[in-house]
């Protein structure tokens, strides 16, 4: 008797327990309904951003019911670089990811009159219409923004369960919310680039020259503008190849990403007069006082070769100009070669060694030609400019190009 009194004292106080917790946090559940009441539970990864690195850029939360605002805004950044890792797998920040919430409606304040009348029996409820924004930017240029609509209903009771009819407790219904928005954007991602992809494949489909500059001059903003240009630079023709390569820069300055590194010789040279700016100067300026200037500067450019040489003869530089920025390169090289290689630039025939591939001249060109690869890239619009960067970074990334630049 005694044993069946103290079990329903307990019971007793165990409900006003129950109770008293119930008055003092209340019953809230949420749940979450997809624009199509339909969950998406995968998506393919967007391939071509693997190279790209990214940074994290919060966004803001608005008007998202059931669960507080910061808890919720955890949840959002903890998902979402979660997926972003997995679009994003190179080095840097290349591309500033963001994903917000906002609402857009909200109905349902009416319920809170039969929620007092029936002392919380009937919960109140609260339907909130919003949409998730995906925004992809580059600097503050945006590259891409996607948004998706959907709703939650959220239910408020004390002392009765009546708002579990209405949804789940908990974080659930969010998590749920937060990764079926991401795999919706990450689909329509996919979807954009997918679509841009068959449109460009179609029009470049003869794979001529002619058929990618066209593209070229007619959809300067392309997602595919730097693919493109590495397509055209694969049709290098065995004669004439240097004025090939020029016709491709005057189209697109851009072009110079995949210029062929038997041109960078083009760029050697002190980073205020390198070759390639003695060439215009000798159009706008007296040779024998642009030969002077040379000299005086003392700044040295490299031992050419005799292919180099003749390259250089072939853009338009003369044997003077030549022979003038071998013998400011005199300080660096031994006597031997400099008057082999100013030999060979005056047009004698003497032989001239070729400087081996790591040479401070060659290394010096190559940080040169990215410097002016990546104020090219700043001219390319939208993606094509993230693109083009990516591209300059991962071919010219000797360690000495960070101090040059």
């Amino acid at each position: 008797m005694r044993k069946d009194r103290a079990l329903g004292a307990r019971i007793v106080w165990g409900s006003l327990a129950v109770m008293c917790s119930l008055v003092l946090s209340g019953c809230v559940t949420s749940r979450y309904i997809p624009i199509d009441d339909q969950l998406v539970t995968s998506a393919p990864t967007p391939t071509e951003l693997a190279n790209f690195g990214y940074s994290y850029e919060r966004g803001a939360i608005q008007g998202v019911t059931g669960v507080a605002s910061r808890g919720f805004s955890d949840l959002v950044e903890s998902e979402s670089k979660k997926e972003f890792d997995a679009w994003f797998q190179g080095d840097g920040h290349d591309i500033t990811a963001s994903f917000e919430t906002k609402s857009i409606s909200s109905k349902g304040g009416w319920t809170v009159l039969p929620y007092l009348l029936t002392l919380t029996l009937i919960p109140a409820l609260d339907t909130t219409q919003a949409e998730t924004i995906l925004t992809l930017k580059s600097d503050e240029t945006v590259l891409y923004q996607h948004r998706e609509q959907f709703t939650t209903k959220s239910a408020l009771g004390v002392y009765f369960p009546t708002p579990l009819f209405f949804g789940s407790m908990g974080k659930g219904p969010m998590q749920t919310l937060v990764r079926d928005q991401l795999a919706r954007h990450q689909l329509a991602l996919q979807e954009f680039i997918a679509a841009n992809r068959a449109e460009y494949e179609q029009v470049v489909a003869a794979g001529t020259v002619e058929a990618y500059r066209t593209f070229l001059k007619d959809n300067p903003d392309s997602f595919f503008r730097m693919e493109t240009l590495r397509r055209l630079s694969e049709q290098e023709p065995k004669q004439k190849a240097l004025a090939f390569h020029r016709e491709n820069l005057n189209i697109d300055p851009a072009y110079l990403v995949y210029l062929p590194d038997r041109y960078d010789v083009w760029f050697s040279g002190p980073k205020e007069m390198p070759v390639h700016e003695v060439l215009r100067l000798s159009r706008e300026s007296d040779e024998v006082l642009l030969v002077s200037r040379i000299k005086a500067a003392g700044q040295p450019y490299k031992i050419f070769s005799s292919d180099e040489i003749d390259m250089l003869k072939e853009g338009g530089l003369s044997s003077s100009l030549i022979a003038a920025m071998i013998d400011v390169s005199a300080q660096t090289s031994s006597p031997t070669q400099t008057s082999a290689a100013a030999a060979t630039a005056a047009g004698t025939g003497a032989p001239t060694p070729a400087g081996g591939p790591a040479s401070a001249g060659d290394i010096a060109a190559q940080c040169a030609k990215r410097f002016a690869a990546m104020k090219m890239c700043d001219q390319v619009p939208s993606f094509g400019a993230t693109i083009c960067r990516s591209q300059v970074a991962k071919k010219f990334n000797h360690i000495a190009c960070s101090a040059f630049n």
